[in-house]
């Protein structure tokens, strides 16, 4: 039994950040230094909220394990791990959760627990259990069998084998994403261009008082979208509501009929609902079907004897582990054409069919309504995975005076992402799968030859006095390793952002060059030659335009890239050479 209590203060993004463009329309014609001076960002991030949390945890396991001498050569160990790893709770019940899903039932994806309802808070209830899962506890069955077999019977060619499967306990991460749900810390990130002159108070709410020059967004009556709660309060302002479709605005009058619409889409809250829009806020999502890591590993090994201490070692050994976690915007804008339209409903029953893909209409597009899946949603998902296998040989031999070990592994391991950061996305292009994310691993490196050695010289062993103590005793030790590069990916900065906004620059794939092949992406001539041009630029080409220049020229709204057409890691480093001698 495992009982973990984590009492924490995670005041992050409070200070709020704001970022500056020459393509600020509310200041057009200035530079981004430009823009600075005149208090008008073109995007911002920014929290306010409450911090404090009293995180619980609770795992418990059963093991049985027994070891058999099944016949006087072979012997088993077999074994069986019973385990229910808890999900982490907030005893100061400051955490929240959405279910995406809820909103093509039309009904708010704000989910918390159920104590939240005696937090106070005027419209904040909640149901369930403290973790806001369907499930308290993954079960888990790991299974464990291993054996060791004297094949000949004479003690000198052994036979190894072993599979098991393990399961992790589930660390911070995922708790920590539902710390950042409206109303406890809700995040404001603009969705539109600042206006002149509202920095000095750019995420204050408009009830508030400020000095400085009035804040262009509370004129007549107005409300701040970036306005955020005084830190150390839960603001009932705050409480998360659906955002339905009104209509479409056309050219500044409302649009009512069946037409394409590559207009701007305007929402209102659900009825009865007096909070802050889905659509406005930047929202996190963790799968309710709680599910914890899981690894099976299995190895077949023979070991033989060589005499005069050596010792050969040849094996197989692999690993599959699932439900590894990565970050993504599971509901980006969905791709249309006029074969294949996108048919919505706003709240009066007025139908719009969407035909195109623009920067205006990519929220629309979002396949679950009243969502910002173009620019402001994440979910913390479970379902990456990974893939090892190896042939792994060592030849060692030891003695009175050293040893030596040269081992070397042939292997290739392809994952969904090699990293578990859940602050940033970390799957490839089309992010509604990891389809595109499938690829070698960050860490594979296919041919790996490592020698070690220790040598103990002989001279002066036997003498006395000073010449012993001075000359004998001395070693010779190394280190030689030999092994291939890593993979790598050549991005494209600009790529997709007509499905999933911009700034996104590290999980964007390029495009080869009409004609272009993937070998001929790499550069020619010896390696000192080419480290800063390993790389040949020439064999790719910017994103593509889902449209022609002609068409995009028409549409003043329109520009987005589409993804581009490579895969993750298809590339590989140099070949790699360290030794040391000493």
């Amino acid at each position: 039994m495992t009982f973990v209590n984590l009492d924490k203060l995670f005041p992050q993004v409070f200070n709020g950040q704001l970022f500056f463009s020459a393509n600020n329309p509310s200041s057009p014609g200035l530079s981004d230094f430009q823009d600075f001076l005149e208090g008008a960002p073109v995007g911002s991030f920014g929290g306010g909220g409450v911090f404090n949390h009293k995180y619980k945890q609770n795992d418990f396991a059963v093991f049985v394990q027994d070891d058999w001498k099944a016949t006087k050569n072979l012997t088993l160990n077999l074994g069986l791990r019973t385990e229910w790893m808890g999900a982490f709770n907030d005893g100061s019940c400051h955490i929240g959760n959405l279910q995406s899903g809820l909103t093509n039932l039309g009904k708010n994806p704000f989910v918390y627990p159920g104590c939240a309802s005696t937090l106070g808070v005027t419209g904040l209830t909640g149901s369930g259990n403290g973790s806001t899962l369907f499930n308290q506890y993954s079960r888990g069955f790991g299974p464990r069998i291993g054996l060791a077999y004297d094949v000949l019977g004479h003690h000198t060619t052994t036979l190894r084998a072993g599979y098991g499967i393990y399961y992790v306990r589930e660390d911070i991460g995922a708790v920590d994403q539902l710390s950042f749900q409206t109303p406890f810390l809700p995040i404001a990130g603009l969705g539109s261009n600042g206006a002149v002159n509202s920095l000095t108070n750019f995420f204050v709410p408009c009830n508030v008082s400020t000095t400085g020059p009035p804040n262009p967004y509370c004129a007549g009556g107005g409300t701040n979208p970036n306005g955020l709660p005084v830190a150390g309060t839960i603001d009932p302002n705050f409480l998360g509501c659906l955002s339905v479709l009104q209509n479409f605005v056309v050219n500044g009058t409302t649009n009512t009929v069946t037409t394409d619409s590559t207009q701007t889409p305007a929402y209102a809250n659900q009825a009865g609902c007096n909070g802050v829009a889905s659509g406005s806020l930047f929202v996190l999502d963790v799968p309710r079907q709680f599910k914890v890591p899981n690894t099976q590993q299995w190895n077949l090994t023979i070991q033989r004897s060589l005499g005069k201490q050596w010792v050969l070692e040849v094996g197989y050994v692999g690993t599959h582990a699932i439900h590894l976690r990565d970050t993504r915007d599971a509901i980006e804008s969905l791709r249309v054409s006029p074969p294949n339209p996108l048919v919505i409903t706003d709240v009066n029953g007025n139908k719009y069919s969407i035909t195109q893909n623009t920067l205006s209409n990519a929220v629309a597009r979002t396949p679950t309504p009243g969502l910002n899946g173009y620019n402001g949603y994440q979910i913390f998902a479970n379902d990456a995975y990974s893939h090892y296998h190896s042939l792994q040989s060592t030849l060692s031999r030891r003695w009175s005076q050293g040893y030596f070990q040269a081992a070397y592994t042939w292997s290739k391991s392809t994952d969904a992402t090699s990293t578990g950061n859940p602050a940033f996305n970390t799957a490839y292009n089309d992010e509604s799968t990891l389809q595109d994310s499938r690829g070698l691993s960050d860490f594979d490196r296919p041919q790996r030859f490592v020698a070690s050695y220790v040598y103990e010289l002989p001279f002066f062993r036997h003498s006395s006095g000073f010449l012993h103590s001075a000359l004998s005793g001395w070693q010779v030790s190394g280190i030689t390793t030999l092994q291939s590069g890593l993979p790598f990916t050549v991005l494209d900065t600009a790529g997709g952002s007509a499905f999933i906004g911009t700034g996104s620059t590290s999980t964007l794939t390029a495009s080869l060059a009409s004609g272009a092949t993937i070998a001929g992406g790499y550069t020619s001539g010896g390696i000192h030659s080419r480290l800063n041009g390993y790389v040949n630029i020439n064999n790719f080409v910017t994103a593509p335009l889902l449209y022609s220049k002609a068409e995009c020229a028409a549409d003043s709204n329109f520009s987005g890239t589409d993804f581009g057409n490579l895969g993750r890691n298809i590339y590989r480093g140099p070949f790699n050479r360290t030794g040391t001698f000493r």
